[in-house]
């Protein structure tokens, strides 16, 4: 049996036909949705879902996980490094083409992959259907924190048609953001200097890496259509 979720809502809480995805009740998938401990969080110009499984709290800090779920043809992110914690990356659904160090990997459902720290990464969807993946960091990373502001933004019409944001706004990001992420176009030789220069400006213009208005869980439940809290199983 299947179902469907992540989908837009419309002015009066109606889903929006074709803008979420459809899962099997009884797989992997669902289970995971299942024990969110947040939100559903969608970013309807990249076709991408994401919510929390395991928090930082309830770690100390040794790690986060999360779901993502990406629609067929969805690119990733552009390639990047994280400073100070590795990333794996699990595969549920699909199939996600994961490079590291230039090195391509196709990962099918049940395997794994972890990227060491420092080391430049970026994922696709291969194939015809939507890839679903369980990502972990370790230690605790605060890449929520950027799919929160992205994914926001992107309801609000603030991002262009490949799914980034104005200059100023991806200048605030990359100045706070450059102690976790950091992306290798242009190199970071150029690219942090400028956010160090141009980032503090953004904020005093009122651009920031993270907004109360995206933190609240009334933005997501408003907008995108939750999966059932009913048990899988």
């Amino acid at each position: 049996m299947s179902s469907q979720t992540g989908r837009r809502l419309d002015d009066i809480g109606d889903p929006i036909q074709g803008t979420g995805f459809e899962y099997d009740t009884d797989g992997p998938l669902a289970d995971r949705l299942h024990d969110r401990v947040t939100p559903l969080f969608s970013n309807p110009v990249a076709g991408e879902w994401t919510t929390g499984l395991v928090s930082p709290a309830e770690t100390d800090g040794a790690s986060v996980t999360g779901l993502g779920v990406f629609a067929p043809g969805n690119d990733g992110p552009p390639e990047h490094y994280h400073v100070g914690y590795e990333e794996s990356f699990t595969v549920l659904r699909g199939e996600l083409v994961v490079d590291v160090d230039g090195e391509t990997h196709h990962l099918s459902p049940g395997d794994e992959i972890t990227v060491p720290p420092e080391t430049p990464h970026g994922f696709a969807v291969g194939g015809d259907d939507l890839a679903a993946t369980l990502t972990t960091t370790r230690p605790a990373a605060r890449t929520i924190d950027v799919v929160r502001t992205l994914y926001g933004l992107a309801h609000e019409g603030a991002l262009d048609d490949d799914g980034q944001p104005g200059l100023l706004q991806a200048m605030a990001l990359a100045a706070a953001m450059s102690d976790d992420t950091v992306f290798t176009s242009p190199p970071p030789a150029v690219a942090q200097p400028l956010a160090r220069l141009v980032g503090p400006v953004a904020n005093a213009l009122g651009y920031e890496a993270t907004y109360e208005r995206f933190e609240a869980e009334a933005f997501w439940t408003e907008r995108v259509e939750q999966p059932s809290l009913q048990d899988p199983s």
